[in-house]
This record gives structure tokens, C-alpha cells and sequence, in this order.
């Protein structure tokens, strides 16, 4: 395309006289190219027993509830003074802050990433003393910065990440054969298991620490006046507008977002729980949908092991046709590796929240129930709770336990079976043998 060059804001040098009269210098679009892209099952079936893959061993869903079972069956006749090291959660020694309420986990992104664009080439002619037509010296534009992402330890989330980023522009050739500056690289730190998508396909997948990622390269410069220079023309009046970067948008989400999830209908104690067992302080309120996203605290443990656990929004019924919070909440449990149900020991039939909940994670993706899992009887200091505990033991074969997350009860051995739990997602396929409770 063909501009006027003294109707552009970018003209470096000292153009000649001829220039700024009015005559017409051309500027070109810079010649490199940049690559610019563009089932029918009732909640009833989902507790019966049957042959599937529950975890990353390989070992079918019986085989893993025995071995669940016998775990908590050691850890009640087994006293807390004789627990290994890595059952045992540390107290906490500092006191929570008391700001009004935390910041919630972001685990999902979309991120529009724009590569810095080149400096434009200059059109200038040399003038000396004793020589006024010296001869052109208009330099190149310096190259736009890419746009990388960089995989570190320390973070957790995508917070920090906004949803436009753009390189720096490279700098404008100058006159005297004065070579525009390259920008310099946006590098942005994000987590550890950071998948980045492009129109529903993956295409990186930033699994190792210091793997990076460039999203967006930046344009190349364009070349000055002096580059034309042939024995034909010895004065070009031409130039380059520097390569333009590239633009994608991309959705960027964690590949794990925490080692366990709390699932359970709105009001059942999750939020409570999770400020039991760790130093997170999600809002806790008597009315459904306290929690709108979700909150991640952490566990320490005596061997020094740390374990991410996730407060998730409540599930209603209907939640894999949109019902409620929908797929958006869905998609948190889908990052999760081992799963830990919550349900009210208070209400009338509480065995039920747990079917509908696993035929909602069944219908929105088949087999997502059946990772590593264990049951929370909560609110067991309410009326009617033992009653009904012990109905719940009839109607459910899962590993069990009765917790008041309000008052701080049984959060002991609640927390030796969360470690078992992410042992047993983790360490199956690596082949590192778990160690056995006493006997």
C-alpha cells in the first residue's frame, strides 16, 4: 500500500528538502512474513458395584474400595501416637489474617496474546559538509518482542494473567544507518501442568519446571531506504512498515488444580470443612451458594508433604444440563485427582445427595466419579445425624467418615485417609510402595 510519507507520525531522520516539499516517498509492508493464525443411567446405578477403572493402576473399583476399606479399618484400631510421619497433619502455629474474606483460586483463563509489532524502516538522506547529497542512510526497524509463557514453582493459580497481553513494539530505524532497537521478550510466569488451547486443540502443554511457550511472535522490523539501494536507483524514496505480530486467543487452564476436591450440594458444609482442615477462609453463610468459586487450601503434613485441597462450588441436580453453576464448576472437579463427597448427615435421606452427585460427574463425563474417593458424613453434631449415620452405612460401601466440620471433630483421621487417597492416585503408577499402618 502506497502512503505519503510526511502523513506518517513514524518518518525518522532528516528527510531532504525535496521530501518535506511534498513529493511522495513509499512506504511497503515489510516483505517477511509472520505467521498470523487465525447415557441412560439413574443415579441409583452409579453405586452399584462393577468393574472399572478407578484410578491410574489399573486396579478395578473393587479392588481399590478393599483396599480403602482396610485402610480405615487399621486407622481405627490403630492409635494416633503410632501413626507414620505422613498421615499425621501438623497443627497450625500462625493464626489466620483477618482480612475480610480471600482472594478465590482461578484455575481457567481466556487470554487474548498479541506479539509486539516491528519498527517501521526509515526513509533519510544524508547531508554533510561540503556534500549535500551525501546518499540515503535510513535504517532498519528494530524486531518486535514475543509474547512467552514460562512454566515455574511457587505458583498455583492464573490469577496474576490478564486477559489481553501484548508485546513491546520494536523501535524505529533512525537516520545516519542507526538500526531501530529489538524489543525485548514478555516472559509471564504460570504454573506448573499449564495447558494452553487454540480453538479447542491443545497446543502446549507446560508440564516440566522451565518449559516455555511462545504464543505470539513478534513482527519483524522493516528495512530502511537504505536497503533498496541498487546501481540503478542510488536515492530510494522507499521503506518498510515494520511485520505486524501475531494474534491468537487462547484458553489457558491448569491440568490439575488441586490434589482433592470437595463436592456436595449447596449448604453442606464444604467451605466450613476446608476451614477446618487448613488455613483457608472461603465465606461460610447459612444460605445455598455461599461459595460462587473456588478456594484451595493447604495441608502439612509431618513429613513434610504439602496437599492442595479444593473448596468447589455446590452441585445441584441437574448441573451437566447447565442447572445451577453448570459446566463452568464441572470443569473444576475435571482437575481434581482424587475426589472427597460431602453430604449433610442432617437431612432426611442424605444417602441420596451422594447418587445424584456421582450420576452428575457420570453424565458429564463418564468414569469422572470414579477416581479415588471417599464419603464425609458431616454436620454430625446436629439432631438426627447419628440416626441417620447409621442408615448411610447400610445404603453406601464407600469409605466412610462421620466429621463435624463445625466443631473440629474426627478431622484427624479425615486427613491420614486425604493422604491415602492422593498415595494411592499418585504413587500406583510410579511404582513407589506406600507405607502400611502399624499393627
Amino acid at each position: 500500500m502506497s502512503v505519503v510519507a510526511p502523513s506518517l507520525p513514524l518518518c525518522c531522520g532528516r528527510l531532504t528538502r525535496a521530501v518535506w516539499r511534498g513529493q511522495v516517498s513509499v512506504f511497503r509492508h515489510c516483505s517477511r512474513e509472520t505467521n498470523t493464525a487465525q447415557g441412560n443411567i439413574s443415579p441409583k446405578d452409579i453405586l452399584r458395584p462393577y468393574k472399572a477403572t478407578g484410578s491410574t493402576s489399573g486396579l478395578s473399583r473393587e479392588e481399590w474400595l478393599d483396599k480403602s476399606k482396610e485402610f480405615l479399618k487399621g486407622l481405627r484400631e490403630c492409635p494416633l501416637s503410632e501413626l507414620p510421619d505422613k498421615y499425621i497433619a501438623l497443627r497450625r502455629s500462625k493464626s489466620r489474617a483477618h482480612a475480610p474474606k480471600s482472594t478465590h483460586f482461578l484455575d481457567y483463563q481466556r487470554v487474548r496474546v498479541v506479539g509486539g509489532d516491528g519498527g517501521d524502516g526509515c526513509i533519510s538522506f544524508l547531508s554533510t559538509f561540503g556534500k549535500e547529497f551525501a546518499g540515503p542512510d535510513g535504517a532498519d526497524g528494530g524486531n518486535g518482542g514475543h509474547v512467552v509463557f514460562k512454566a515455574v514453582m511457587g505458583l498455583r493459580d492464573l490469577g496474576h494473567i490478564s486477559s489481553y497481553i501484548q508485546g513491546d513494539k520494536g523501535e524505529g530505524g533512525g537516520n545516519r544507518d542507526c538500526h531501530g532497537a529489538n524489543a525485548k521478550d514478555l516472559v509471564i510466569q504460570v504454573p506448573l501442568g499449564t495447558v494452553f488451547k487454540l480453538e479447542g486443540r491443545v497446543v502446549a502443554n507446560l508440564e516440566e519446571e522451565g518449559a516455555m511457550f511462545v504464543a505470539a511472535r513478534g513482527g519483524a522490523g522493516g528495512k530502511g531506504n537504505v536497503f533498496f539501494t541498487t546501481p540503478v536507483d542510488q536515492a530510494p524514496r522507499v521503506a518498510e512498515f515494520g511485520g505486524k505480530g501475531e494474534s491468537f486467543c487462547y484458553e489457558v487452564e491448569l491440568r490439575t488444580m488441586a490434589d482433592v476436591g470437595l463436592i456436595g450440594f449447596p449448604n453442606a458444609g464444604k467451605s466450613t470443612l476446608l476451614r477446618a482442615i487448613s488455613r483457608a477462609r472461603p465465606k461460610v453463610a447459612s444460605y445455598p451458594f455461599t461459595t460462587l468459586n473456588p478456594h484451595v487450601g493447604m495441608i502439612h503434613y509431618a513429613d513434610h508433604h504439602q496437599m492442595a485441597v479444593a473448596d468447589i462450588p455446590g452441585l445441584i441436580e441437574g448441573a451437566h444440563c447447565n442447572h445451577g453453576l453448570g459446566f463452568t464448576f464441572l470443569r473444576h472437579i475435571e482437575r481434581c485427582n482424587c475426589l472427597l463427597y460431602v453430604i449433610d448427615t442432617s437431612q432426611p435421606r442424605p444417602w441420596e445427595q451422594l447418587e445424584v452427585l456421582m450420576y452428575e460427574l457420570e453424565q458429564y463425563q463418564e468414569g469422572l466419579s470414579l477416581r479415588p474417593h471417599a464419603v464425609v458424613a458431616n454436620k454430625m453434631d446436629l439432631p438426627d445425624a447419628q440416626e441417620n449415620l447409621e442408615k448411610v452405612r447400610t445404603h453406601i460401601d464407600l469409605p466412610l467418615v462421620p466429621v463435624s466440620a463445625k466443631m473440629g471433630e474426627q478431622l484427624v483421621p479425615l486427613m491420614a485417609l486425604l493422604r491415602f487417597l492422593v498415595d494411592h492416585s499418585v504413587t500406583n503408577h510410579t511404582g513407589v510402595s506406600q507405607t502400611p499402618l502399624p499393627t
